[in-house]
């Protein structure tokens, strides 16, 4: 059987902390705890940081029996027993009722992804989901406690500047506080808690608007990643052969362009030309002696055309790489055109 990822285990075994009551001497008075994962840009991998505090004499906490000590790389207090001897599951037991701990893992089971807590739909949409729906032989489910709820219980997750958080609920009632790139959930006497939290690059929003833009003219691509939305527009659309000045079409298109860029002063803009292998000739020659200094002056023509639609020209910058960044061999008339484009990145600052 896979090893499930470390995030997996801990949140369909682990964040549940379990108090059995054969071990405590007395029921606690105050179980109080908190845990913070940390998010990677990539939106599923994380870091997370959880702990009780409790004024019980012992506190242990079951694991996946797939779950070993090195997945852990900080456990507090350092005396505790790791019991490995349980049919079921890997126990970490202190000899105290409070403790912390901090791991690394991944939302994602690549092994296994109808098992993943974070699941990314077409559009790109994360949905991070911290419970799997099974219910505990003891009846619980999602984070709990027993015996008893949680005095106080704390959640919080912490958001790249790349993610933007779209909605989020919880099973229980408390206050969620949301303070810049931090969501946080309070409650307290509360037992059993599960959470769906939504969220997406913040890129997407500038892919699907462009997308919409441009979804009627042909030989345009639009992309994203993390970090950034690519334009990739085919030269055809925008100049005319071996011309660097922008068609009446390529205005109009660049204007639309314009209008997205101007609403959003934290993107910067990178205008990049390129070409296809084909060396220039004839009279050309005199303008532009190769293809660099001809993909040069179109993505500066394109840069100087966003600037007069509005776009200001300190979030404005031009990159030439002739025919030395091919998409596809220079083999065919149908690769070199494609080749021959200009592609306008809108980076996230």
């Amino acid at each position: 059987m896979p090893k499930l990822p470390a995030i997996l285990r801990h949140l369909v075994l682990l964040l549940p902390c379990v108090l059995l009551p054969t071990q405590v001497v007395a029921k606690p008075s105050q179980v109080n705890y908190e845990t913070i994962a940390f998010l990677a840009g990539d939106g599923h991998h994380y870091t997370k940081y959880t702990t009780t505090r409790s004024d019980a004499k012992r506190y242990n906490v079951f694991f996946d029996k797939a779950e070993t000590l090195p997945d852990y790389l900080y456990i507090n207090p350092n005396r505790y027993e790791f019991d490995e001897s349980a049919g079921g599951a890997n126990v970490l037991r202190f000899q105290q009722g409070s403790y912390a701990l901090i791991s690394q893992g991944d939302y994602v089971n690549s092994n296994q992804p109808d098992l993943s807590l974070v699941r990314i739909d077409q559009e790109g949409t994360y949905t991070l989901t911290t419970w799997d729906g099974k219910k505990q032989k003891n009846g619980h489910y999602g984070f709990w406690n027993e015996p008893g709820n949680f005095t106080t219980f704390a959640a919080a997750w912490v958001f790249p500047e790349n993610l933007q958080v779209i909605d989020y609920h919880s099973n229980r009632r408390g206050e969620w506080v949301q303070r810049g790139n931090t969501l946080a959930f309070f409650a307290r006497d509360v037992n059993d808690l599960t959470f769906e939290i939504r969220y997406r690059q913040q890129a997407q929003v500038t892919f699907f608007e462009i997308r919409e833009q441009l979804q009627d003219i042909e030989s345009v691509e639009v992309a994203h990643n993390e970090n950034s939305v690519t334009v990739i527009l085919e030269n055809q659309i925008l100049f005319s052969s071996g011309s660097a000045s922008l068609s009446d079409e390529g205005e109009r298109v660049i204007f639309e362009l314009a209008q997205s860029f101007a609403k959003s002063e934290d993107q910067h803009i990178v205008v990049a030309g390129h070409t296809d292998n084909v060396a220039i000739t004839g009279d050309l020659v005199k303008t532009y002696p190769t293809n660099w200094e001809l993909s040069a002056k179109r993505a500066l023509n394109v840069v100087h055309a966003l600037s007069s639609a509005g776009v200001a020209p300190t979030r404005l910058e031009a990159r030439a790489f002739g025919p030395f960044q091919p998409r596809v061999p220079n083999n065919s008339e149908d690769n070199r055109r494609a080749n021959r484009r200009i592609e306008i990145i809108i980076q996230q600052k």
